[in-house]
């Protein structure tokens, strides 16, 4: 009994310190059979969704498509045993593929070895030392510039591999990338243009109708389909299609990791993969940070360990790049795919684990009927999305401070590269996280811890919840809920839009639930002012319940101040008065 005692103190230690891997903290509470099928099929869903993404930016990189899938299965299964939240899921970092090419066009895998290494040591350190609590409230904004260059370029080298103007998948920066499209489109041949667009047009419908990462795993099903047919001679060949396993078998980079890791680099190798790995462990950590400040927010669970994940995501870098793949991150969009499951246990990133091993045992036979035109449109209408997804429009406004940030980056990147853009996005983002520390004070007073039974039984429990209040299940299934757990509620909007954009349109009525709020600055309530703006004008309504008194008083000053008593959305303090009112809301206007 007491060596149990002192193992459970030495954990809550542990965990007090945010370092413990999720698999050691109970999550598993009242496991069944139906939380079982929800953790696998989550893993599943997840598996197949990832899947051709990884094909394709394993593809633009210019190794082998598979290790795009090894990528991803290693880092889940690192992530899952070490990482700090059961909800996390890690993918190749697209925000960091144009340093990631730069590495493995002027070392090869010697190179990006030593990056990795570089870059795991760096993570762990910021995990050890337990700087998440500066990292996860950074603007963002710096790392929405970094994907929109990474984007914009991506789009632009494949739209050239497309049309054949440019064949190199090496990156010649974005100003090059137009200058050579522009400069290329007088040479098209007329039927490349038309098998162009006879593969990207029904992708581009796809992604139209449907809405998610599935268009891509539809599109590229119907494109092996279709190589598998003509393959077999099951119809006339009309057309050769060309695919991955017959034109690119000889692509993969790594063929001989084992003897290029054996010697050593030198120093020039050194120094340059030190450079690239502080940037890439700081777009990384940032933006590992960040997920995991989601999961922690939308869901409530205080188990969520923010150092710990840092560990892990410099181990999975390592740990996918020894195997041959490629620098991974946390992805927020799997992650909150991961959460709307309701899984209970780390299984569906082990799952994406087990799968991604089953796929490199048969992926000779996959990727030899893959069409290599299918992978560029693939990259192409992915940036393009992505790019959508930045709402790029938010940052026009210049007077805001983050809209600063992001063009600033966006310019230095474009016109001086990545490795000055993160140094002057990321100092500038601090410098704008100082200043919000500076004024604390000048802002609102501590909020203190709130635990409402009624918050708990709502998200776990929705059937018993409706029992208990007589509210029809399909009523409540209107109301989406978010708990809020930020320390200084930085990041607010973006966090509860990534939570809400998912499921394609706004919710009747969103409560948040200030479930630890210690502080809310200026810009907090700036954040909430546009949120319940937008939430309005899509024909919603904005709840904000487990506020204490004198932030509640706070709050409704501000309201009164800009002359509207809504501008912040409908204040009631008690959860459960809080449905009682979305409820009465729902039920004398009409819901669409």
């Amino acid at each position: 009994m007491g060596m149990s005692r002192r193992v459970a103190h030495a954990l809550e230690q542990i965990r007090q310190l945010e370092l413990c891997p999720s698999v050691l903290n109970l999550y598993v509470d009242k496991y069944s059979i139906k939380r079982l099928a929800n953790d696998i099929l989550s893993g599943m869903v997840m598996f197949l969704l990832a899947t051709p993404i990884a094909l394709a930016i394993a593809f633009f990189c210019g190794i082998s498509p598979s290790l795009g899938v090894v990528s991803i299965g290693v880092a889940s299964m690192v992530g899952a045993l070490i990482g700090g939240s059961k909800y996390q899921v890690s993918t190749i970092a697209l925000a960091v593929c144009i340093p990631t090419i730069e590495v493995i066009t002027k070392y090869q895998y010697k190179g990006l070895l030593t990056m990795a290494i570089f870059t795991a040591i760096i993570l762990i350190g910021f995990g050890a030392l337990r700087i998440s609590d500066t990292m996860r409230h950074v603007a963002r904004s710096f790392l929405a510039a970094l994907g929109t260059c990474a984007a914009l370029l991506i789009a632009m080298s494949q739209v050239q591999y497309l049309l054949g103007i440019g064949l190199s998948q090496i990156s010649i920066g974005p100003l090059g990338s137009i200058s050579a499209l522009i400069a290329g489109l007088n040479d098209i041949d007329t039927n490349i243009l038309i098998t162009a667009l006879a593969y990207i047009i029904p992708l581009a419908v796809l992604r139209i109708l449907i809405r998610g990462a599935s268009p891509y795993l539809i599109y590229l099903a119907i494109g092996i389909a279709a190589a598998y047919v003509l393959d077999a001679g099951i119809i006339p060949s009309v057309v050769e299609i060309k695919t991955i396993g017959k034109e690119f078998v000889g692509m993969a980079m790594y063929e001989n990791i084992a003897t290029i890791a054996k010697t050593l680099p030198t120093q020039e190798v050194l120094v340059n993969a030190l450079t690239y790995a502080f940037v890439i462990a700081l777009v990384i950590g940032t933006q590992t940070c960040f997920a995991t400040n989601v999961a922690s927010s939308i869901t409530g669970d205080g188990r969520i360990q923010h150092n710990a994940e840092l560990i892990a995501t410099g181990i999975a870098n390592f740990a996918s790049v020894a195997c041959g793949g490629l620098p991974v991150a946390p992805d927020i969009t799997s992650s909150l795919t991961n959460i709307s499951f309701r899984v209970a246990t780390i299984a569906p990133t082990l799952i994406i684990a087990a799968m991604s091993v089953g796929f490199t045992m048969y992926n000779n036979d996959i990727l030899r009927y893959v069409p290599l035109h299918c992978i560029p449109c693939i990259l192409i209408i992915y940036s393009l999305s992505e790019l959508v997804g930045k709402k790029l429009i938010q940052y026009l406004n210049l007077r805001t401070k983050e809209s600063c940030i992001f063009w600033i980056t966006l310019i230095v990147a474009v016109y001086f590269g990545f490795v000055p853009a993160v140094v002057v996005g990321f100092t500038m983002s601090n410098m704008l996280f100082a200043k919000r520390m500076v004024n604390i004070k000048d802002a609102t007073v501590q909020s203190v811890k709130n635990h409402d039974a009624y918050v708990d039984e709502f998200m776990s429990n929705k059937n018993g919840y409706s029992t208990s209040l007589a509210i029809p299940r399909d009523v409540l299934n209107k109301i989406e809920v978010v708990q809020i757990t930020n320390a200084l509620f930085l990041n607010i909007a973006e966090v509860i839009e990534e939570a809400l954009g998912r499921k394609g349109k706004y919710p009747s009525i969103i409560i948040i639930y200030f479930k630890n709020v210690p502080y809310l600055d200026g810009d907090g309530l700036g954040m909430l002012e546009r949120l319940a703006a937008k939430t309005t004008n899509a024909g919603g309504t904005l709840i904000v319940s487990g506020t204490n008194g004198i932030l509640l008083d706070i709050i409704q000053q501000k309201a009164d101040e800009t002359g509207s008593g809504d501008v912040y959305g409908y204040i009631i303090p008690s959860f459960k008065m809080a449905v009682q009112q979305a409820t009465k809301r729902l039920g004398t206007r009409k819901i669409s």
